[in-house]
């Protein structure tokens, strides 16, 4: 009978020794463990259990948790080519005068004397002085008016292909083509009005979300994600789709105003996933400089994806259930609510398996990063949602450019999910793999040598039992 209790002691006192605190193997901090997860965290782990829902969090940390710095050209840049700045008087006097190579090179020398002769004698009088030389002059301004248009069409060409390359120039054009729209509705005049279309620089920017001009001089800048997420927000919660007033609780009808109180909220939210970029419509760089680096002219944005949103829920989520299991916190409707699980419910039911599961440490860790998880892929929807009912909005809906840049924004997006999904599965994956077969194949050693014990152990433990037994 003392051998007995001896044995026990000795096992008892083993096991004791190689039990190892969870927060060591699953990244949990002292302080965490300390804050109230007492027996459970001090538990032995089941390695196979650990690896079998995937070996640790749900994804990898996020690169960096740095918040993105808008990033600026630093100078002023000119998109355009101001084809309207040509003048046909200096086109035909430097054609006459020999300075671009034209009409007095191909003349020679009969006319050296031209340049003097148009300065100081009217046309009529050098007609009827010297009708020949009267000609050739009237010849020349118009071979320079042919190359004038000529060389204001290729800029125009020039100035069309710019367009193909440059967003800031498709923009500048879509300013002018807004303003020429003025033009004609002011003039009867085609030649005037095309003078006038001419000597436009896309200073009066172009309308947008809710007729507002932007982008123009002394305008705010485009910022198509932003205002995007911003008026698809308002249309959700039917409000004025400028509107930055906060949605009252009995207006409140969905979880996306529950998350965001308001419509900028909502965006800057958007932003920081998604990245922007400030969009100026001046065809002069120094021209749209107002509003300080956020407005200044091809700012962009960097969107850091959806990673350190799901590390900091997957942090909020764990330190919320290590209070649940051990008591610490009730676990009644309101405190559950405070778990970020998107449209994922965590019953009282749950909290209490935890409780009883000998090997909670590895399951409380998982379940924290799936319930961040599903919060982050029901956000990533919400975010998804602004932005295509925001394109819908009439003025926008006007600019393809605007809905271009929009869908470029909502392709990274679901990449982002996609990334996500995928990073989740392979990590999984990996656990199961090569891990998990090597700690199968262990406990299955182990239970074969159990069943396999040495016979001259046997007699020696038989006879040790009768011995007690005859003391």
């Amino acid at each position: 009978m003392k051998t007995w209790l001896k044995a026990g002691a000795l096992a008892g006192a083993t096991l004791l020794f190689v039990q190892t605190p969870a927060f060591a193997a699953f990244n949990i901090s002292a302080e965490e463990a300390s804050a109230g997860y007492g027996k459970a965290m001090k538990g032995a782990v089941n390695d196979n259990l650990f690896y079998s829902i995937g070996g640790g969090t749900v994804i990898s940390q996020p690169p960096s948790n740095n918040n993105m710095e808008k990033i600026g050209l630093g100078i002023g840049w000119n998109s355009d080519l101001m084809c309207g700045n040509f003048d046909l008087s200096t086109t035909v006097k430097n054609q006459l005068n020999g300075a671009t190579a034209g009409f007095k090179n191909m003349m020679g020398d009969v006319i050296n004397g031209a340049t003097g002769a148009v300065a100081s004698l009217p046309a009529m009088i050098i007609q009827r002085a010297n009708p020949g030389l009267y000609e050739l002059l009237t010849n020349g301004v118009l071979q320079a008016n042919v190359a004038f248009d000529k060389a204001q069409l290729n800029c125009q060409t020039m100035s069309k292909k710019m367009g193909d390359y440059v967003l800031s120039n498709k923009w500048t054009q879509a300013a002018i083509s807004e303003e020429f729209k003025d033009i004609v509705s002011s003039t009867t005049d085609a030649v005037q009005a095309s003078n006038r279309q001419q000597q436009s620089t896309g200073k009066e920017g172009v309308k947008w979300v809710g007729g507002q001009k932007k982008g123009g001089s002394g305008q705010a800048a485009i910022k198509p994600t932003y205002d995007l997420a911003k008026a698809g927000y308002n249309i959700l919660n039917k409000q004025s789709v400028t509107s930055n007033a906060a949605v009252s609780n009995s207006a409140c009808n969905g979880g996306l105003c529950q998350k965001y109180k308001t419509s900028a909220e909502a965006a800057d939210a958007v932003v920081k996933v998604l990245g922007d970029r400030a969009i100026r419509t001046c065809a002069q760089g120094t021209d749209c400089g107002s509003g300080g680096l956020e407005n200044e002219p091809g700012v962009s944005t960097p969107g850091e994806g959806f990673s350190p949103m799901l590390d900091t829920a997957t942090k909020e989520n764990l330190e919320i259930l290590v209070k649940l299991v051990n008591g610490n916190l009730a676990p009644n409707a309101t405190n559950l609510a405070t778990l970020k699980t998107g449209d994922l419910a965590v019953t009282r039911g749950v909290i209490q398996a935890l409780k009883d599961d000998p090997d909670n440490g590895a399951l409380v860790q998982r379940l924290a990063g799936e319930l961040a998880m599903a919060d982050t892929i029901t956000t990533a929807l919400a975010m998804r949602r602004m932005l295509v009912v925001g394109q819908s909005e009439p003025n926008a809906a006007e600019q393809r450019l605007a809905i271009e840049e929009s869908d470029r924004r909502l392709e990274f997006l679901d990449r982002e999910i996609l990334a996500l999904k995928n990073e989740m599965e392979i990590r999984k994956s990996i656990s199961n793999n090569s891990i998990l077969v090597t700690i199968t194949r262990q406990e299955a050693r182990e239970v074969d040598n159990s069943l396999r014990q040495d016979n001259q152990q046997n007699d020696r433990a038989i006879q040790g039992l009768s011995q007690s037994t005859e003391e």
